[in-house]
């Protein structure tokens, strides 16, 4: 006989009832502490390549590595100060729960010597694996806010919408929205064991205390001030899983809360007690990324002017990272939002390239096969020489790894100049431009098996790579052409460097259109967009556009009943003085660094 229950299902709380009757088994904070073997010692490593361990010694104005690089080490303490200060000294690290030893997750003691069970994790199906992401967080990040939608999925880890709990009565459009990025923890310890690089990160709190985090979390504390990245609000390590709370960038309106029905949860109960498909409980709350500025009919969804908007903006992102010796590593098309006046975000800091001395340069070269938009010239002369593509064995290989000297900076600008080529452009570097059936729009999906029937296609487009110049539509400006021209050129020796790059008088060409026109750009496929993916079936908004003046540039909800296309706001600043910077690509072979004078940012 079912459990009888009565209650509204537009309750925001109702759903949380659901999932804690259900699921109440599979929250606990099960672990084993163990002792590193011998040899495995953490003081042992090398962390020359660490972003996080370099760090903490940088913050340190006395010490050798702070006396060598000066201005990164300026940078962070200026950067860290301003993220203490505004957040009056609040620890970011928040978990409180403790493991069979009385340690917290993000404690030193757990990290070095313990593991986290992933028994109940493994007992879901590999659709319940998105939803255990959910269920399975912190009981005290839980008990503070409701997860209410589903935003998207990567390779390591699942994004959901949230609101604070408010209190009773408390109307939901007054609660403050989070995107919650939660994935599997894994210690130190187990780090170790793998061979792999360290996950979880120290961090000292501004109580003193040594907490450990993810480093896409650490990262963000320091980004803290920037527009370009999300707002890190805080982080909850419980268990096996980690779960890192950000500012969104989706539309959080509050009616598109799904209707709950019991009957689905009585259908769930007698299969199981693990509900192996409880993810359909949460409405997709889709990001607008940049696979929405790409079109089938291969036709460019943005102006000029609009996309140097973008570009810019995605510059500047790389250059805030740059101020801090940081590459992001797999900058993509679906790894940066934007809102509804296309102000940008990158996103996704899980993987990054770190050095003090400028040592990006790696003789094996590892790739994503299914990235093929992003193919590189000299990797495609290597895959020519041996098609290692067409051995079978590699069949089953999520990344693939070839003999080739490469710079890791210049497969971060190589990438960000494919995509700035494919929103102007409408397709991707060396496609056919003309239309083909959705069945054969092979570009980003490909993925290397020996018997793929695309792969015919993909070797004659790599065959352009090597022997032809990318096509560059002649609609765009002699300024334009030249950026594209320059990053996508076959000879690594013409490609800029990021610090030339950013002197292409092409980057300020949209903060000029929006200063004389007096509003922010936007175009109305971007608002279609929004329509479309509204449960509730209203149109427009359901945020007030945000300037810099407000010192914001991510939408948050002030209004759900804002419902107008038009901009509330003024657009964003110049982008040569919306960000202080101190990056340089000059060679630090002295292993010392010049140091500059401090210039204030432009207000």
């Amino acid at each position: 006989m079912p459990e009888q229950m009565s209650f509204n299902p537009r309750d925001p709380y109702a759903f949380d009832y659901l999932l804690g009757r259900d699921l109440g088994a599979i929250k606990g904070n099960h672990t084993l502490n163990h002792q590193l073997p011998q040899g495995r010692e953490f003081e042992n490593k090398d962390y020359s390549g660490s972003f996080s361990y370099n760090a903490e010694e940088l913050l340190n104005p006395s010490s050798e590595l702070s006396r060598r690089y000066p201005q990164v080490s300026q940078v962070l303490r200026d950067r860290l100060g301003l993220a203490f200060a505004k957040r009056n000294n609040e620890e970011f690290s928040r978990c409180n729960c403790r493991d069979d030893s009385g340690h917290r997750c993000d404690s030193e003691v757990f990290q070095k010597h313990a593991c986290s069970s992933y028994d109940d994790f493994i007992r879901l199906s590999s659709e319940g694996k998105t939803t255990a992401k959910a269920v399975c967080l912190c009981p005290d990040l839980l008990k503070r806010v409701q997860i209410y939608g589903f935003i998207g999925a990567g390779t390591f880890g699942a994004t959901f919408i949230a609101r604070e709990k408010g209190a009773a009565g408390a109307s939901l459009e007054d609660l403050e929205q989070y995107a919650i990025k939660s994935q599997v923890h894994t210690t130190q310890w187990m780090d170790r064991l793998s061979g792999v690089d360290s996950q979880m990160a120290p961090f000292r709190e501004p109580s003193g205390e040594t907490r450990y985090m993810p480093e896409e979390a650490l990262l963000l504390i320091y980004l803290d001030e920037s527009k370009r990245f999300p707002r890190l609000n805080s982080v909850y390590t419980h268990g096996m899983l980690t779960a890192i709370l950000m500012a969104p960038c989706v539309d959080p309106s509050y009616e598109a809360i799904s209707i709950i029905d019991e009957s689905h949860f009585d259908r769930i109960k007698s299969k199981g007690p693990i509900p192996p498909r409880i993810r359909t409980r949460y409405p997709p709350f889709p990001a607008f990324d940049g696979r929405y500025l790409m079109s089938e009919t291969k036709e460019p969804q943005l102006g000029e002017i609009e996309g140097s908007k973008i570009a810019s903006q995605l510059l500047q992102a790389m250059i805030e990272l740059a101020d801090m010796k940081v590459y992001h590593a797999d900058i993509s098309v679906t790894n940066y939002l934007m809102d509804q006046n296309l102000n940008v975000q990158l996103i996704d800091l899980g993987i990054l390239q770190f050095s003090l001395n400028n040592a990006y340069t790696f003789d094996i070269d590892h790739f994503i096969p299914y990235q093929e938009y992003q193919m590189m010239p000299e990797r495609a002369i290597e895959l020519e020489k041996y098609d290692s593509w067409r051995d079978p064995s590699h069949d089953d290989v999520g990344i693939e790894s070839i003999y080739l000297t490469v710079d890791q900076r210049q497969i971060c600008l190589w990438k960000y100049s494919t995509i700035v080529y494919g929103f102007l452009h409408g397709f991707w570097p060396w496609d056919e431009p003309k239309p083909v059936p959705k069945s054969l729009d092979w570009h980003a999906m490909y993925n290397g098996p020996y018997n793929d029937p695309f792969y015919p296609v993909v070797k004659r487009r790599r065959k352009r790579i090597i022997n032809e110049d990318a096509t560059i539509s002649e609609s765009l400006s002699q300024d334009c052409r030249d950026v594209l021209q320059t990053t996508l050129s076959r000879e690594k020796s013409e490609r800029p460097s990021l610090e030339e790059l950013s002197t292409f008088p092409w980057f300020s060409r949209w903060s000029a259109e929006e200063l004389e026109s007096g509003r922010p750009l936007k175009r109305p496929f971007v608002k279609k967009f929004h329509d479309k993916n509204r449960a509730d079936g209203r149109r427009g908004f359901p945020w007030p556009s945000i300037s810099v003046d407000q010192d914001m540039s991510f939408p948050i909800l002030q209004s759900p009943g804002y419902n107008s296309s038009d901009s509330s706001g003024s657009s964003s600043g110049s982008s040569s003085s919306a960000y202080y910077s101190t990056y340089s690509d000059k060679s630090d072979d002295s292993g010392y660094e010049k140091v500059l004078p401090l210039q204030e940012a432009s207000p």
